[in-house]
């Protein structure tokens, strides 16, 4: 995600820039350094010795550049960057266009204090800000959203344009691939637009909002007041909360309820809460009636960053967790960040598990930005926590966009799962998803490091993030951890199959591993566990 400051020179896009950033965890990026970096000169100097032209070329040669990745950005443009419409569809292509504007009083002032840097010093400022607005105002009105500088600090504008981006326009991530697409929201306050987002999707029947005691009671009134506002009949069903949710007695429950109470196939489910929740709902849905609508509603990290997304649904038995399952794409994922302030410490933790895994799959930008945003994030920060949330969902949505039944790509989202539920599941579950999935990622890189696919550089970083996260990087894995690996559900013909990291950003799929390396990265797990 690229957050793009446009307006005319002087207006301050490279103060609000860094400060715009800060709220987010995000990097910042100036057009007018880049292209000094690539040009090894001034831009006064290009424009002056090599005309203005040139200097366009290489304005548009940086944003042409400028990778896609699910981590975020602030990039301050140069005035005159969004001249060209070719400019403004690449930006839209890849982010946000975000306009600061002002009177020709304030940029005047502002092109006067930065005269040293610009080319043709004969023309007085007033001039210069008065042509800039006028030759550029319809370039400069081409935004997502513009907001006024006129009188505010630059802490001001960078908070407002924070607080639009939270809690106004928020996040959309198109997740396609499956029977019809699935569309994620993420942005604080949505609970109360249930409604009218499924109405806009063309929800009619009468619906099952799912939700165990302890979540309906804090949230279901506000989702049902915004179904009720649109004329969506609905009902209340309750499950146990936990993993316990997750059982075939309570999905049969369930499918009688659907049946009792009148949903149809012009109907649905809405599951409101945790993963577990999200699970046996989704199950049920895609088995009533040989599937009937869904929307997710995760109420924990977790089922933001991972659980909602991607369609699978499954239910627990003796044998394993989630042996039991369909694929069945929630039509909506609505992601309210504000529900997460009341989230225990210990959970939003096991949610950083899969942001942090998220991050790994992705690109170094994507492990620095969670590098700078993880204390605001475990400190409840709202910025933080949608940027976090945009990135893990973001790149679940595109690998599952791509490979929506688990056929080769996704199984990339197993990172620290095949140890992890072995893990988890041979704990008796004393361990949440995210710790298990922690010490599953440590596993998988110290068995990588052990085959010698992975610099031994690689573990430290992981664990640095894990441990200020508050996720565990060390256990003593019980006896039993081994019989559950063989039973993992991703096994074929009795092959374990291993996603291990060879660096950031790229893993390799291995199977048939000797015990000998299997061992060590045991042993490299168990090193210092208390």
């Amino acid at each position: 995600m690229q957050l793009f400051l446009v307006g005319p020179p002087g207006i301050g896009k490279s103060s609000v820039a860094p400060v715009l950033a800060r709220h987010f965890g995000a990097a910042s990026l100036e057009t007018d350094r880049e292209i000094e970096r690539r040009a090894r000169k001034s831009c006064k100097d290009v424009i002056e010795q090599d005309g203005m032209e040139r200097f366009r070329e290489l304005e548009s040669e940086v944003l042409m550049r400028l990778p896609r990745s699910p981590a975020w950005t602030v990039v301050d443009t140069g005035g005159g960057l969004p001249v060209r419409e070719a400019n403004r569809r690449r930006m839209r292509e890849l982010g946000l266009i975000i306009g600061l504007r002002g009177s020709l009083d304030r940029v005047t002032a502002g092109i006067a204090a930065t005269m040293a840097r610009r080319p043709n010093q004969h023309v007085a400022p007033r001039d210069r800000a008065r042509h800039a607005l006028a030759e550029r105002r319809d370039a400069y009105a081409d935004v997502d959203v513009a907001f006024d500088v006129d009188g505010a600090s630059v802490e001001a504008v960078g908070m407002a344009i924070a607080a639009w981006l939270v809690s106004a326009r928020g996040v959309r991530i198109d997740v396609a691939g499956g029977e019809r697409p699935s569309r994620v929201l993420v942005r604080a306050g949505l609970l109360e637009h249930v409604g009218p987002h499924l109405a806009d999707l063309g929800w009619r029947g009468r619906v099952a909002l799912v939700s165990d005691a302890p979540t309906a009671a804090r949230y279901a009134g506000a989702v049902r007041r915004s179904l009720d506002a649109v004329g969506i009949a609905n009902v209340l069903l309750r499950v146990p909360a936990g993993e316990g949710a997750k059982r075939l007695a309570v999905a049969a429950r369930l499918w009688d309820e659907l049946a009792e109470t009148g949903i149809g196939r012009d109907g649905g489910v809405i599951a409101l809460g945790g993963g577990s929740v999200g699970d046996v709902a989704g199950f049920v849905a895609a088995t009533y009636l040989r599937g009937v609508r869904v929307a997710q509603i995760p109420t924990t990290l977790l089922g933001m960053a991972d659980a909602a997304i991607g369609g699978k649904t499954a239910i627990d038995i003796a044998a394993g967790k989630n042996l039991v399952g369909a694929f069945h794409a929630a039509e909506a994922v609505f992601a309210d960040i504000t529900v997460l302030a009341t989230l225990p410490a210990r959970q939003v933790s096991s949610g950083l598990a899969e942001i942090v895994k998220s991050a790994f799959l992705a690109d170094r930008e994507s492990v620095a930005q969670l590098g700078r945003a993880l204390e605001p994030v475990r400190a409840g920060d709202l910025g933080t926590l949608l940027a976090a949330v945009a990135l893990a969902a973001e790149v679940k949505g595109s690998i599952v966009s791509q490979d929506p039944r688990e056929a080769g790509l996704r199984e990339l989202l197993n990172f620290g799962h095949t140890m992890g539920h072995a893990y988890e599941a041979a704990s008796r579950y004393r361990v949440t998803h995210g710790e298990a999935v922690a010490v599953g990622m440590v596993y998988a890189t110290a068995l990588a490091e052990a085959l010698e696919l992975a610099s031994p550089a690689l573990r430290p970083q992981l664990e640095a993030l894990l441990e200020r996260a508050a996720l565990p990087t060390r256990a003593r894995l019980p006896r039993g951890v081994w019989e559950f690996v063989t039973r993992d559900k991703k096994a074929r013909a009795g092959r374990i199959r291993w996603i291990l990291p060879r660096r950031i950003g790229r893993f390799s799929e291995v199977t048939d591993i000797a015990e000998r390396p299997l061992r060590a990265a045991a042993r490299a797990v168990a090193s210092r566990a208390a």
